[in-house]
């Protein structure tokens, strides 16, 4: 009778350890799911560079991290920001919601903070009526890997635009210098004047105006993984020069 009774109760165990097995894994689950939400709503986002705008700087197949915590804290899944701590600076790349649908997102360069008078003539970047400094940029050791996803009918410049330090990026088709005059426009409170860094191939403040502050989502930071859309899965496909590279 006691080998019988402790039959009966041996399954019975079994099932407790299961059940509680199973609990275990579920609050698992519910504590990974809450942290990505946490990091993704507070934190880091991740996003895929889908054009060729930011050329050189960044090029399409990069996946970046944009961090969502640089100026501020927003309630997820909304434009109400709760905490501000600081705002987005010259130079700074930026995430923001497409003030024409804001179904999209966009990544442009700062160029203009609210009250400055922000103007483009021909390949001069002017802000107050200073001119921002760049350099053009011959030394082809420099320039071969720029070239990548640029094509070979472009030139390169090294600009200084607040404490960033970045290259950009001019098409040497002459048919260009008709369309790069922009007439002076002064950015209005709570708006930033944006542009791509492949300055003759991007569709944006000089286009559509200015982004308004609470569309803006992050900074960029880094690129964690860029992937050569040219190529087939394979030992060429993923661009590891680019994996891990800071965003300036």
């Amino acid at each position: 009778m006691a080998d019988t009774g402790d039959t009966e109760k041996q399954p019975t165990e079994t099932n407790e350890e299961e059940l509680e097995g199973r609990k275990d894994l579920f609050r698992a689950l519910i504590f990974c799911l809450l942290a990505v939400a946490i990091v993704r709503s507070f934190l880091f986002e991740p996003f895929k560079i889908p054009s060729s705008s930011m050329v050189p700087t960044l090029q399409i197949g990069d996946h970046i991290f944009v961090s969502k915590f640089n100026f501020g804290l927003t309630l997820p899944f909304s434009k109400i920001e709760f905490v501000r701590w600081s705002s987005p600076e010259r130079g700074d790349v930026i995430v923001f919601l497409f003030p024409r649908d804001e179904s999209l997102h966009y990544i442009k360069r700062v160029v203009g903070l609210p009250g400055d008078t922000v103007e483009l003539d021909g390949k001069d970047l002017i802000i107050n009526g200073n001119t921002i400094p760049k350099e053009p940029i011959s030394d082809a050791s420099i320039i071969e890997p720029l070239l990548e996803g640029s094509g070979e009918n472009v030139e390169f410049y090294k600009e200084t635009l607040g404490n960033s330090v970045h290259f950009v990026q001019y098409s040497k088709n002459v048919n260009y210098a008709f369309s790069r005059r922009n007439r002076p426009q002064k950015v209005p409170e709570n708006q930033y004047f944006v542009v791509g860094d492949n300055r003759d191939d991007s569709y944006d403040s000089r286009s559509w105006g200015f982004v308004p502050r609470e569309n803006i989502k992050g900074k960029a930071q880094v690129i964690w993984m860029s992937l050569d859309q040219s190529q087939s899965w394979g030992v060429k496909k993923v661009r590891w020069e680019r994996c891990g590279t800071p965003i300036y």
